[in-house]
């Protein structure tokens, strides 16, 4: 889901296992351009992965990748999109919360945008799903937030479709900037 470096030649990597939830775990040495490591902790990568649970940390063993969600991105924009869905997904969840199918949505997510011509409305349904999964998202015809009538529906619309079915929503450039500003004040909430 993502990876931080740590002092001069370690990486600590955020993964995800539909049985351990989130984990923080360290590739001892994950930097060096030699490592066993190099192209397997990649954010989005779907890999078998061997880990130590010392007393402090967790540590990587061995890693082997099966698949990388990103081979397929062709536009920057789709690419942006894609690291927006682990960024969010790595903030939301706290170290070994489980969420039921993470990785089935992640995946669905990720394969429309290669394909989508509105990456991020795939994200922003994307963001709402999890949200609306881990129960942190608002009863939008509840919410202080002020919000016009049709951009309740659209978040509730997007909470209960496809991505197939959110991606045929016509929407103006006015509205998307809207939406995405309401999406930010409710991430940050």
């Amino acid at each position: 889901m993502g990876h931080k470096n740590v002092g001069e030649s370690d990486r600590l990597v955020f993964l995800y296992s539909e049985e351990l939830g989130k984990i923080k775990a360290y590739a001892k040495g994950g930097r060096k351009l030699t490592s066993k490591f190099v192209g397997h902790i990649e954010t989005l990568n779907i890999a078998e992965v061997s880990l130590y649970f010392g007393p402090q940390s967790i540590i990587i063993t061995e890693i082997s990748s099966n698949e990388t969600l990103l081979k397929k991105a062709t536009k920057l924009e789709t690419f942006q999109s894609a690291l927006k869905i682990s960024e969010i997904a790595n903030a939301m969840l706290l170290e070994e919360q489980k969420y039921e199918n993470l990785i089935s949505l992640m995946k669905k997510a990720i394969m429309h945008l290669m394909t989508s011509k509105k990456p991020n409305l795939v994200y922003t349904a994307f963001a709402i799903k999890l949200m609306d999964k881990l129960g942190i998202v608002p009863d939008f015809k509840e919410s202080t937030m002020f919000m016009a009538e049709k951009y309740i529906k659209f978040f509730e619309f997007i909470k209960t479709k496809t991505f197939t079915e959110i991606e045929n929503i016509k929407t103006t450039n006015e509205e998307d900037v809207y939406i995405e500003k309401y999406l930010n004040r409710l991430i940050d909430f």
